[in-house]
């Protein structure tokens, strides 16, 4: 990941004047959940083009104004940017019709071509980012058999999904690395959709009567899911075609989901994904794959130790053939199933100008203007 991490922003330098005064280190724990200082709630402290005006937790509201003592060449073109979390998508649309909002991130791909009839600025990303369907192989024995795991990518009907359920130029995924991305490689085990070799790997595996507990997140949307519900409708269906009963838990994200998923592992099957940080392999199949996680309930040191031995890899070319082996890999324990990536989208009204979309979903927002 060196030096590619290093230009993440959480590594960028911090005020020590600051970060004492407003005692960043006193952060307290309490179970799974985190008390941070008022370094992190009242005074983020940074060279940016805009400053912190205010943060109304009751409503959900970050008021930013432009710095005009901003180092750079070109300062912010707005006075003020005003952030706030609308939960309900219909409702973030809504307001946007109304005017009371300029834009709102994540649109529905369903409501793409009605914004835009509207005069609504749809802008899309370019795709940097993975859906899959994890594996978790600790409460469930029969998904520790890889005949069934392999049974399950087989089932799922990738190339439908993208279509129907993802945004334009939403693609089937082979693995976890991006295309572009060193640690690609067409050397991956590939599954095609194939309903009976699916039922002849369970009746192989004595599991043609599978059931699994398939969690699906609500109250959120993802660059790379935007409706969660309907998704995982179309691969319980798929699953379901083949013989195996798919019984859902929906929980919300932040109500539950994240939790039951990642901390307990109380799942046999999720829907997850990324976007990522920064362009390295190890940002993606390191941060799934390099280490034992609740997420997937799998010790296999195999992988972890050729995850590891990529990450401190120096010499490019070795790094590259490394990520490729480590792909490979995983390709064939099947810890996960890659599904689709997709291109995500933010949508403002006809006024707003100079956005530039960000592969990462992280607009810099001082370039844009509102007529």
């Amino acid at each position: 990941a060196f030096p590619a991490a290093f230009g993440l922003t959480s590594l960028s330098i911090g005020s020590p004047t600051a970060m004492e005064k407003y005692k960043a280190d006193e952060v307290e724990q309490s179970g799974d959940a985190f008390t941070y200082s008022e370094y992190a709630t009242e005074h983020p402290t940074g060279t940016g083009p805009f400053k912190l005006e205010s943060y109304n937790k009751t409503d959900g509201t970050v008021t930013m104004v432009r710095n005009e003592d901003y180092w750079g060449d070109e300062k912010a073109k707005l006075a003020e940017l005003v952030f706030r979390s609308i939960p309900d998508e219909q409702a973030r649309k809504d307001e946007l019709r109304a005017g009371t909002i300029d834009g709102y991130d994540l649109p529905s791909p369903a409501d793409y071509e009605a914004l835009k009839s509207e005069g609504m600025k749809v802008e899309i990303r370019p795709i940097f980012n993975i859906l899959y369907l994890g594996i978790n192989q600790k409460n469930n024995p029969k998904l520790r058999d890889l005949k069934v795991r392999q049974a399950l990518e087989h089932a799922i009907d990738k190339e439908t999904l993208a279509k129907n359920k993802l945004p334009e130029g939403a693609s089937a995924r082979d693995q976890f690395v991006p295309e572009e991305m060193d640690g690609f490689t067409e050397d991956v085990e590939r599954r095609e959709f194939d309903r009976e070799k699916a039922k002849d790997l369970l009746k192989e595996a004595d599991a043609d009567d599978l059931t699994v507990n398939l969690y699906v997140p609500t109250e959120v949307t993802r660059p790379y899911m935007p409706n969660p519900q309907e998704i995982a409708g179309a691969i319980q269906d798929d699953l379901e075609a083949v013989g195996v009963t798919v019984k859902t838990t929906s929980k919300p994200w932040n109500g539950g989901y994240l939790d039951d998923v990642t901390v307990n592992g109380n799942h046999d099957l999720h829907l997850l994904g990324w976007t990522g940080d920064y362009a390295d392999a190890g940002n993606f199949i390191g941060t799934f794959f390099g280490r034992k996680k609740a997420e997937f309930g799998f010790n296999e040191k195999e992988i972890f130790q050729a995850i590891a031995a990529a990450n401190r890899e120096p010499d490019e070319a070795k790094r590259k053939a490394a990520y490729e082996q480590a792909s490979v890999l995983i390709s064939e324990y099947v810890p996960a199933v890659p599904l689709t990536s997709s291109p995500p989208a933010i949508v403002v009204n006809e006024n707003v100008e100079g956005l530039i979309p960000s592969p990462l979903t992280d607009e810099r927002f001082y370039t844009v203007s509102n007529k």
